[in-house]
């Protein structure tokens, strides 16, 4: 409350100070890349055009000596010392020659390409028209004959005479490798005319000029950022100059080709040409000055291209290209050391601000930190109430409420435990509330259960021995044993009807048998231990049926119970009822048969098909034989064949074998009730005869 605020303010003020700081600053840094590469493309195009426009002033003195006379191209016989001294004056010059238009006679100096000494080159008739080389003295006479070419050479064939003549004006042959130097080279050119005899061409002066290395410095000393370049292309794309210091021929079969700006092996350039490439699709589209940005590496570089021309044919692309970071990188390091100082002063005004409200708010902490233990349930919490001060007032009320809350939640805890046993928590699990409160009137579920009725045997004769207290103790002791076996089984007691327990099983048929047989188990023990009324043995009968059914909350506002509704419930009280008639401990339905994921897993025998009363269609019943007392247990599986066979000779009408099928029967268990009922069933039939539709179901027409 204290500290936060003067934080949040001191984060939005220095944060917007950061940002605008940030904004303008890249904006003035982009402005200042602009006029960067403005001046630099301006400083290249400057030097580009004195560099190239030296040999066009030298053609027009020579077409002047050549009109005049001065020059003797024909005959080779006067002249030479003017070339040489244009070509002491500018070194920039690789040839200065002329060429007649009469026989292609040819007369100019040179650059020797091994010593860069100056050499005199002629051809005409007296050569055969073969160029003789010769050496040139210090005033530019032509001293010692040095070689003569292998073939010959007529000026009006070569392309920088049909240049000129083409245009009629000054002009550029394309860039080429100079056969002599294997350098490239661009030639200027210029036709000569006699006006006195109506514009009669007399021949073409031109100048070759090597693209020098010099150009080339001029580029790599430019001040382009820390990681920036310039290049010059021509319209065709071919690197012309660069401040890269990669070659700019390459060898191919044997032959000097120049190099694709797109070839570059420096990714910037190359990456500055496909760029320019995929904007404008050719380099020819490009007419006017632009200034772009594109993206290389995740950062932005910033491009200025600028045709250049000088108005003879020379047409090529200057390209300035710097990457933002070497403009905005002090600005970004500028930015970076204020956020550092900015959180290192965050930093500090928070520990100072934690460190003073801390020591204001300590107790009121320690007192916060009491109150969640007591609402964690710890009651006995030292609290701070010896203060005078408004904290040890608070101390002391809550001191007073958790004892008053220590109360309540006794109180409540007992009646929780209290109504936990009129209302089981397994019902809250079923019907997913998270407590008692939840339960409303009218909540249900409906799915497959099976159910379960268990009853005493005989409990009316054992009411009548027992006095009211010991029926309650009796009961009480018998269902403690009893219900804890429902529940480890998955099951859940729905409700107690006097000596009877209805329970449900949600989930598998399994449960419910296998509870039943623990019940069974209980109930030996019981009786082993002697502490029935008068030390009668208890027996119980349980029948179990599986079926749709709704388990819910019936009743009236003010009175509510659980209970379980449907034809499933009403059966498997019958079951229970079948199981005194067949003297059968636990009866089962055919349908928890068909569920039993593994018969085998409990021994069982068939009893039989009948249909009980308030039910219109039959069913089958087994007997769980593992709830028979041991001794009875043996000699039911010991006879299971016999019955089974009996059975089915019983349902064939074959009474004569089923008779004597039975007879075995009883002869290995004379207290198998089921094998009884079958004996008496067959003297009613054999003596009364068969009704005309018996089908071998037997009718119960009372509820038992």
């Amino acid at each position: 409350m204290f500290t936060v605020p003067v934080l949040v303010q001191l984060v939005v003020a220095v944060g917007l100070v950061g940002y605008l700081s940030l904004h303008n600053g890249e904006q003035a840094m982009q402005n200042l890349a602009s006029q960067l590469r403005t001046e630099i493309s301006a400083r290249i195009e400057g030097e580009l055009a004195s560099y190239f426009g030296d040999p066009h002033a030298l053609n027009r003195l020579n077409a002047t000596a050549f009109s005049s006379g001065d020059l003797d191209i024909r005959n080779a016989a006067y002249g030479e010392p003017l070339l040489s001294q244009q070509m002491k004056i500018y070194p920039n010059i690789a040839l200065v020659y002329c060429g007649s238009a009469r026989s292609g006679e040819f007369f100019g100096v040179l650059r020797s390409p091994d010593t860069g000494e100056l050499e005199f080159s002629y051809s005409n008739r007296s050569n055969d028209f073969f160029r003789d080389y010769y050496t040139l003295d210090v005033r530019g006479y032509r001293q010692h004959f040095i070689r003569r070419a292998e073939e010959r050479y007529d000026a009006r064939l070569r392309p920088w005479f049909r240049a000129a003549i083409t245009a009629e004006q000054p002009a550029w042959t394309d860039v080429y490798l100079a056969f002599t130097t294997g350098l490239p080279n661009i030639t200027a050119s210029l036709p000569v005319y006699d006006n006195r005899q109506g514009r009669q061409l007399l021949g073409v002066c031109a100048a070759d000029v090597v693209l020098p290395e010099e150009f080339r410095a001029f580029l790599s000393q430019l001040h382009i950022g820390q990681s920036g370049h310039a290049f010059v292309v021509d319209r065709r794309g071919n690197l012309i100059a660069s401040s890269t210091d990669e070659p700019l021929l390459l060898k191919v079969e044997g032959k000097g080709q120049f190099l694709q700006a797109i070839n570059s092996t420096d990714p910037l350039v190359q990456q500055s040409a496909a760029y320019l490439l995929g904007q404008f699709g050719q380099f020819d589209r490009i007419q006017r000055s632009q200034q772009l940005a594109f993206p290389l590496k995740g950062q932005r570089h910033f491009l200025e291209v600028l045709p250049f021309s000088d108005g003879f044919g020379l047409d090529w692309l200057i390209v300035v290209v710097v990457p933002e970071a070497d403009i905005m990188g002090q600005i970004y390091t500028n930015t970076r050391i204020t956020i550092l100082l900015c959180a290192i002063a965050l930093v500090i005004a928070l520990g100072v601000g934690i460190a003073s409200t801390r020591r204001m708010t300590e107790p009121i902490l320690k007192l916060n930190q009491a109150v969640k233990e007591i609402a964690r349930g710890n009651w006995d919490q030292p609290l701070p109430s010896a203060r005078t001060d408004e904290v040890g007032q608070l101390a002391r009320s809550v001191d007073s409420m958790a004892m008053d809350l220590r109360q309540s939640f006794g109180r409540l805890e007992a009646q929780k435990n209290a109504f936990a046993r009129f209302f089981p928590p397994e019902y809250l699990a079923l019907f997913q509330k998270r407590d008692v409160t939840e339960v409303q009137l009218g909540d249900y579920i409906s799915q497959t259960m099976t159910v379960m009725f268990a009853d005493i045997r005989q409990f009316t004769g054992l009411v009548e021995r027992m006095s009211p207290g010991a029926l309650a103790e009796f009961m009480n002791n018998y269902l403690q044993r009893i219900s804890p076996e429902i529940r480890g089984h998955r099951g859940i007691v729905v409700k107690f009807i006097g000596d009877s327990i209805m329970a449900v099983f949600p989930e598998a048929v399994e449960d419910g048998i296998a509870a039943a047989l623990a019940q069974f188990d209980q109930v030996r023990a019981y009786n082993t231990e002697g502490i029935g009324p008068g030390h009668i043995p208890v027996k119980i009968g349980i029948g179990l049926h599986t079926g749709p059914m709704m388990l819910g909350i019936i009743g009236e506002p003010t009175r509510m119970q659980g209970d379980a509704l449907s034809d499933t419930v009403n059966l498997a009280a019958r079951l229970e009822g079948l199981s005194k008639v067949y003297s059968a401990p636990l009866v089962i339905s055919e349908e928890v048969f068909n569920q039993l994921s593994d018969p085998q897993r409990f021994p069982l025998r068939f009893l039989d098909r009948v249909m009980v009363k308030g039910r219109r269609g039959s069913l089958d019943i087994y007997e769980v034989l593992g709830a028979e007392e041991p001794d009875l247990r043996s000699r039911k599986l010991a006879s299971l064949e016999e019955f089974a066979t009996g059975v089915q000779c019983y349902r064939d009408r074959d009474w004569t074998g089923a008779r004597h099928c039975f007879n075995r029967v009883l002869q290995i268990n004379p207290e198998d009730g089921a094998a009884q009922i079958y004996m008496d069933r067959l003297e009613i039939l054999m003596t009364e005869g068969v009704p005309p539709d018996w089908d071998g179901v037997w009718v119960f027409k009372q509820k038992r």
